[in-house]
């Protein structure tokens, strides 16, 4: 029987894939983050990394205990760029490939850090609010070095929660396909990551290349048991704000 993989279009998937060797038999596909807790739920062959805060959403889903893709210091797929000179911020624009991640916690972070009620707003034409505070997801950050001038989302993360951020989750609808893709390929991801991208990452510059090389030890794809401890932190989050009724059970595997 023939398995998707669906992943979102990022550099940090395409390193994640790199390290994997699937066999034919497993059909990668890359789309928009916010389209794949979806398409799992109606497809029973089909895995894929999702969202962590799309778990609030997509209860039904199984998730793995053993693999993601998890950062635990500067390196972010996400970095927050502040408009210049302004004493306060009320509203903050999204852009890239904005996901519930970026929604729920931006305004979680900024209630946390500087008790302000921050309006997250998705950007619907890619030229507007140069000027204004955005946060940018995903790889104009690196193919732009905007990273060099933003604020990694990851690491205002990691210090609200005390703990790794776990970007995007393993998860599907099939319990038996995530118990096998454990079992089948989570050693892979415990050989390290490799220093040298320029082939896997044709496109960024070499600043940014550098800065994901040096920085690559700070993402991990096979959790210990602090990523675990990441995630339900995330997941109560929206809890202890109001915003959900309960707390979540995941549905590890």
């Amino acid at each position: 029987m023939k398995t998707k993989f669906i992943t979102p279009k990022n550099i940090f998937t395409k390193i994640f894939l790199s390290e994997l060797n699937l066999p034919d038999n497993i059909q990668t596909e890359a789309v928009a983050s916010s389209l794949i807790s979806p398409k799992l739920l109606k497809d029973e062959t089909a895995i894929g990394l999702i969202p962590t805060m799309d778990l609030l959403s997509f209860k039904d889903l199984f998730v793995s205990a053993e693999i993601g893709i998890s950062f635990n210091a500067l390196l972010s797929n996400s970095y927050i760029h502040f408009k210049d000179g302004q004493e306060t911020i009320e509203e903050i624009f999204l852009k890239g490939d904005v996901s519930s991640n970026e929604i729920l916690l931006s305004k979680i972070l900024f209630k946390e850090f500087y008790d302000i009620d921050i309006k997250p707003t998705l950007i619907k034409d890619t030229s507007a609010h140069k000027e204004d505070n955005l946060l940018i997801i995903g790889d104009e950050n690196y193919e732009k070095e905007l990273f060099l001038n933003g604020l990694s989302f990851a690491e205002e993360v990691i210090e609200l929660i005390s703990a790794p951020y776990v970007n995007f989750v393993l998860a599907g609808s099939s319990e038996k396909l995530i118990k096998d893709f454990n079992a089948s390929y989570k050693k892979n991801l415990q050989i390290g990551h490799t220093e040298k991208y320029e082939e896997l990452l044709k496109g960024l510059t070499s600043t940014s290349l550098e800065f994901i090389s040096v920085n690559i030890q700070h993402i991990v794809f096979d959790y210990e048991e602090q990523d675990l401890e990441g995630i339900k932190s995330l997941l109560q989050m929206p809890f202890y704000h109001g915003i959900i009724k309960d707390i979540l059970e995941v549905k590890f595997v």
